[in-house]
């Protein structure tokens, strides 16, 4: 806190007397309010996860080359101008990247809902080029290229600043977020009040202009200060994310803002502003390519997950009992043009009714876990494992010609999978099987090669408690 209370009083000092001084006086204000900005973000950088260090490492290159570019304008008289304006442009350059990189991991998990306000706040920024910076830029005469430099500083300007808003809007106001977010909009405001002013926004800063431009340094250092910095160094959380009409129209609408004001323009018999509807068409078009692919991808990946829950068993991950008939039935459909190939073992677990009583019905689900994944483990391709109900699975294969020894094969698989005990509880636990294996003739169903089966399993179950009975 100490801290914070010496970044205030130093800067903010620095800021109000900065209009009243001399120029040479100023150019060390203007230094020193950004050179104090590169301690803390040092100190932010040094204890950040090595995989949480972009941001942090953009916004010390970004300060350290805006301090540089301040102190040669402050002691390097004007033959070294061209440089101090070259640290400007690039430090500035830096600012934004360092601001999409913090998105990139904060927002990781929101990528959708950053891609809106985004595309949103381009569009305004478009909005605001039209109404406010292009008419005048043609009063002021400006180059096509410095008309385009600031066309497009002030569209990425605005589409990071609509992701920081989201960030903000989503981490429930997080101020590290809120103090980011200031001094970009501040930023903002000084790069189209350069513009309108001289028609550039790397030369010529007037005192009011730089008092603007320290205040956003001012936040940054604030953001660095701020104990809820750390908070930034992790993804945050991912908010409901749904294709609906109303994004859908949102997105639609971003989309025609720019055109339709360059259009609106030429019908009212003004000059066309043709670098807006390049240059806005090119961001924005992209950035509503990607939402709508994502959306897309989404809803695909949403009816796969539905279809994965309907034709799998949700403890074992295991096709369940209607997905099982149904790739049987298959198998017994293709069969009917060649020889007899479908081979079914119906196993039952001996001793696992004794486990869930005794240890609980979690270390039951644990058991039925571990013998699903040993079960389905080094199967052949084309051999499936489901479970069928409660302690039962069906383990299905196709083998023309090779039945009996398929069987023996699987029925082996089983036995050597359940051989090791499980640790549940603490404990060693050792569960068997009863197995039923029957060969398909080529005349069966579904349902009646199961009850074959399922016979099988029971009559090996009856000699497995003989067996016991007589041990």
């Amino acid at each position: 806190m100490n801290g914070r209370r010496w970044f205030v009083a130093v800067t903010g000092l620095a800021t109000l007397a900065h209009p009243f001084l001399a120029s040479d006086a100023r150019a060390v204000t203007y230094f020193v309010s950004a050179a104090l900005n590169l301690p803390p973000i040092l100190l932010v950088l040094r204890r950040a996860p090595r995989g949480a260090r972009a941001p942090w490492a953009l916004l010390l290159a970004a300060m350290a080359v805006l301090s540089l570019g301040n102190a040669v304008n402050a002691f390097g008289g004007t033959r070294l101008t061209g440089m101090a304006e070259m640290c400007v442009t690039i430090g500035h350059g830096c600012l934004l990247a360092a601001a999409i990189a913090l998105v990139l991991l904060r927002g990781r998990n929101d990528i959708g809902g950053i891609l809106d306000l985004s595309v949103a706040a381009v569009a305004v920024g478009g909005l605001a080029w039209t109404t406010l910076l292009y008419p005048r830029l043609r009063e002021l005469g400006a180059a096509t290229g410095d008309q385009t430099a600031i066309l497009v500083s002030i569209l990425v300007l605005a589409g990071v600043l609509g992701a920081l808003l989201r960030l903000w809007l989503t981490d429930r106001r997080q101020p590290t977020v809120g103090w980011f977010l200031t001094a970009l909009v501040l930023a903002l405001v000084a790069n189209t009040l350069l513009a309108r002013l001289q028609g550039n926004i790397v030369t010529g800063r007037g005192g009011a202009i730089e008092v603007i431009f320290m205040v956003a340094y001012g936040c940054v250092g604030l953001a660095m200060l701020s104990p809820s910095v750390d908070e930034l160094m992790r993804p945050g959380r991912a908010p409901a994310d749904q294709l609906t009409t109303g994004r859908l129209l949102f997105l639609g609408l971003a989309l025609l803002a720019d055109p339709v004001a360059a259009g609106v323009r030429q019908m009212l018999g003004l000059p066309a502003d043709g670098p807006l509807l390049t240059i806005g068409s090119l961001l924005v078009t992209p950035l509503v390519m990607i939402r709508v692919g994502r959306l897309a991808k989404q809803r695909q990946e949403a009816e796969h997950r539905l279809r994965h829950q309907a034709t799998h068993d949700q403890l074992t991950g295991l096709p369940n009992r209607a997905e099982l008939l149904a790739r049987l039935a298959a198998e017994l459909r293709a069969e009917r043009g060649g020889e007899p190939a479908v081979v079914l073992l119906f196993c039952d677990l001996n001793g696992f009714k004794q486990v869930n009583d005794r240890l609980g019905h979690e270390a039951g689900d644990q058991l039925l876990a571990g013998v699903s994944a040993r079960l389905g483990a080094g199967l052949r391709a084309g051999d499936t494992v489901a479970r069928y109900g409660g302690d039962e699975f069906l383990v299905l294969s196709s083998a023309p010609g090779e039945q009996d020894e398929t069987a023996r094969r699987l029925t082996a698989h089983v036995e050597d999978a359940l051989a090791a005990p499980f640790r549940l509880a603490g404990e060693q636990v050792t569960v068997g099987a009863s197995i039923g294996a029957v060969v398909s003739d080529g005349t069966l169903g579904p349902d009646e090669l199961i009850s074959r089966a399922d016979q099988a399993m029971y009559a090996a179950k009856q000699r497995h408690r003989a067996g016991v009975r007589a041990g």
